[in-house]
């Protein structure tokens, strides 16, 4: 019960302290998914039929991705530079209960623009999705294994390096990650650094569950999920809890 009511608190503490930006942040990252749906076939005016449901289902997956991967360790990496953290580790919480707390928030700034995306892709093309019920843990796996990842990034590395690696990311995942296409546009040995990576397996899971009649759903896509998500949530927590 301690730990529930510790949660609770630290979730209303951390919306509180992000409320200045919160709304633009949101806003920001729901951006990556219009820009997605509604730029690309500017680049390309010719897609087909599979194209279309690559850019539809590709454009939520990348918006998770660019918040937990890029826009959470940058800010992260600000509070720790800032003593942010370390007062937060000074304070008489539990530190699982304020990395689960600060999750949560994070989480919820997400799935906006993960909807809103997918509702303009339907729109913009007019695709009849047949939306699987498994988007919904679905979408909570990518967006929490993102997250995760993105924690332990900024928990492990100083500011100036997560800002330098995170900018890094940002190309990868836009220019050379299958989450608009599909793996074998990749050379081989991409392709195969990809099998280990999560974001290939956050694209499959996407549109596995947003197009199931387009796209097959691969198990073993979450199992690789599940293994990057608890790495990151365990070398995080390692890392909050670690004491000097």
């Amino acid at each position: 019960m301690q730990l529930l009511r510790s949660y609770r608190l630290l979730v209303t503490w951390q919306a509180l302290r992000k409320k200045n930006y919160l709304p633009l942040m949101m806003a920001v990252q729901t951006l990556f998914s219009l820009g997605i749906v509604l730029g690309y076939p500017l680049l390309f005016p010719t897609l087909d039929r599979t194209s279309i449901y690559l850019i539809a289902t590709g454009a939520p997956a990348i918006s998770m991705v660019s918040v937990g991967l890029v826009a959470l360790p940058q800010t992260i990496g600000e509070q720790k530079a800032e003593g942010s953290l370390a007062y937060m580790r000074s304070l008489p919480v539990a530190r699982l209960s304020y990395l689960i707390a600060d999750l949560t928030v994070w989480l919820a700034i997400v799935v906006p623009g993960v909807i809103l995306g997918i509702l303009v892709g339907a729109w913009r093309f007019g695709l009849d999705l047949q939306v699987s019920p498994l988007v919904v843990p679905a979408v909570l796996m990518v967006a929490l294994t993102s997250t995760c990842v993105g924690y332990a990034i900024a928990s492990v590395l100083p500011y100036m390096l997560t800002v330098i690696i995170t900018q890094a990311i940002v190309v990868f995942v836009f220019m050379f990650s299958p989450l608009t296409f599909l793996p074998d546009k990749l050379p081989g040995w991409l392709e195969a650094i990809h099998r280990i990576l999560p974001v290939q397996a956050m694209g499959e899971v996407t549109r596995g569950t947003i197009a199931p009649n387009e796209f097959g759903l691969p198990l073993g896509a979450f199992l690789t999920l599940a293994i990057w998500c608890v790495i990151g949530f365990g070398v995080t927590y390692a890392a909050m809890s670690r004491r000097g």
